[in-house]
């Protein structure tokens, strides 16, 4: 299943703040308090782009599986 906006733009922004400024790895529930955060603050032009990103990446998904069906 292809990623949407908030999957890629977390994928993204985690590799960047993976690592504390003190040199710790921080935890996940904390990356994920900062950047959800972060993509509420995005402007309405930031998140065009991410929601750009992830049609692409559905369309490339769609021609890669052209049968595929979201089966819970």
């Amino acid at each position: 299943r292809p990623l949407n906006s908030w999957m890629l733009f977390r994928s993204h922004n985690c590799k960047i703040l993976a690592e504390d400024p003190d040199g710790k790895k921080r935890h996940q529930v904390n990356l994920n308090k900062i950047l959800s955060q972060q993509w509420k603050e995005l402007s309405s032009e930031e998140r065009a782009q991410w929601e750009a990103r992830a049609e692409e990446k559905k369309m490339e998904h769609k021609a890669q599986y052209p049968n595929y069906k979201y089966r819970p």
